[in-house]
């Protein structure tokens, strides 16, 4: 009896030993489930960083191409410059700097007819204008011998005599000029701010380009 007891005791003993070899087993099993799944989303949800292409010929990226071509302007200048057509430049480049690279005024060059500090815009034609040649020649402030101011070249004070334009008026006009280059027509005045079609029907008669 007592040899029988000791075989059931090892039995159970035997029994208790291998449950607790299967649930090491299980939790071991459980864990590495557990990091392949989450690995395997980790790696799923990573979003791909594109990076700039860059251009092997020019060495630049895109990017910059992309910025360099919004930049570069064309202007047409002729007249009395020593070296007339097509520049390219830079936006915000002005007149007196593509005179420069247009080999400079000529002798017969009329200085007081144009403004050089004005901003060049993109596909302007500037024609740099000689001494005398035609009646309606500027002055050094802006006016013209018959009597119109030009609203591309009139300092403030010129401007002023304009009829609807004071003081304040007059230097928003000079700020867009500074801006946006010379009025291609006296009709474009309306755009400076301020200016609308009653106060142009006033003063058309008086101005020129």
């Amino acid at each position: 009896m007592e040899q029988l007891m000791d075989k059931l005791k090892s039995y159970t003993d035997y029994l208790k030993e291998h449950k607790k070899i299967a649930r090491m087993a299980a939790i071991v099993f459980i864990m590495i489930v557990a990091v392949v799944f989450f690995g395997h989303n980790e790696e799923k949800d990573e979003i791909p960083v594109q990076l700039p292409v860059e251009n092997e010929e020019a060495g630049i990226t895109d990017s910059d191409s992309e910025a360099k071509r919004e930049t570069e302007i064309y202007v047409d200048i002729s007249g009395q410059v020593k070296k007339p057509g097509v520049y390219q430049v830079t936006d915000g480049t002005r007149l007196f700097e593509v005179i420069e690279m247009a080999g400079g005024l000529t002798a017969d060059a009329d200085k007081d007819g144009f403004n050089q500090a004005e901003v060049v815009s993109d596909g302007e034609k500037v024609i740099i204008p000689a001494k005398g040649e035609n009646n309606d020649s500027l002055t050094g402030s802006g006016m013209t011998t018959s009597g119109l101011i030009n609203i591309n070249t009139a300092d403030s004070t010129t401007l002023q005599e304009i009829p609807g334009v004071g003081p304040a008026t007059a230097d928003k006009i000079i700020a867009y000029r500074s801006e946006n280059g010379r009025f291609a027509s006296k009709e474009d005045i309306k755009n400076v701010s301020g200016i609308g079609d009653k106060t142009y029907e006033k003063m058309k008669d008086k101005i020129t380009t």
